[in-house]
């Protein structure tokens, strides 16, 4: 995926993205928001925000800021804030991989369905760590490339044709965990069969340290730039992080209740 496509195609996408594909994602990306425990006077960061479906979700007193690279999903996005008077939830279009934050801004990062639509998925986690606070939650919503090999080729030979309406479905979350070394607390399907996982990280600045090193290697070569940190396809090797298929959440207040006012993100 190349940004300057991506950004085309969902600006086209904005129109009809909440009776389509967003319908089809409002309750897992509910859940997943539930796993962050967002605390009084906590910020967190959205990424690839969208049409602001998530909006509805975070608890009364988040403080949140939604990042998108389309100005179409912002727009429309920016309805919502507008029509439901959300004052605590600001936006901004921004790459993902160039987020325009300083280090250790945000107590919760909140990455749906972004991970496989960039062009560099081990720089966005990268981004993602450095904007969140040390030990910080990140929760990612997405698909990935199944670990059943049948399955894994169909989603190979669909690739090329998924990623011209927008997304890729060759990226194996294995091959992510080991490239950027983030240390997954635990991950869960809403069903048992589901095209969508919800991956729960805590922030140890893994990818980082990652990027740090290929520099570091790049330049005891002789190399004038990094090395790159693209993530390869084909199928992956066994989970070697915890699965916690089935998870209830325990969201405490109802995180389907709108958000109120409260103070703005400063």
């Amino acid at each position: 995926m190349q940004e300057s496509s991506t950004r085309k195609i969902y600006d086209l996408h904005s129109s009809f993205y909440d009776a389509t594909f967003g319908r089809l994602v409002r309750r897992r990306i509910g859940r997943a928001i539930g796993h962050m425990n967002v605390q009084p006077a906590q910020r967190v960061l959205d990424v690839g925000i969208g049409t602001g479906a998530s909006l509805n979700f975070y608890p009364l007193h988040a403080r949140i800021v939604g990042v998108d690279l389309s100005a179409g999903m912002l727009r429309e996005a920016r309805k919502k804030i507008t029509s439901r008077h959300l004052p605590s939830a600001h936006l901004l279009q921004a790459d993902a991989m160039k987020l325009p934050f300083e280090d250790d801004q945000f107590d919760h990062v909140f990455i749906s369905h972004v991970i496989t639509v960039v062009s560099d998925p081990c720089r966005l986690i990268a981004e993602a760590q450095r904007v969140a606070r040390l030990g910080a939650r990140i929760v990612i919503v997405n698909h990935f490339q199944s670990t059943n090999r049948l399955v894994a080729l169909v989603e190979k030979w669909i690739c090329p044709l998924c990623s011209a309406i927008g997304w890729r479905t060759d990226l194996v979350l294995q091959d992510l965990v080991r490239m950027t070394g983030m240390e997954v607390e635990y991950r869960y399907k809403l069903e048992n069969i589901d095209l969508w996982e919800t991956v729960v990280v805590r922030n140890t600045k893994s990818a980082l340290r990652a990027n740090a090193l290929s520099a570091a290697n790049a330049l005891t070569a002789g190399l004038s730039v990094p090395l790159p940190v693209g993530i390869p396809a084909g199928p992956g090797a066994d989970p070697a992080f915890p699965s916690v298929p089935h998870l209830e959440p325990n969201l405490g207040a109802d995180p389907q209740v709108e958000l109120a006012a409260s103070p703005a993100f400063a």
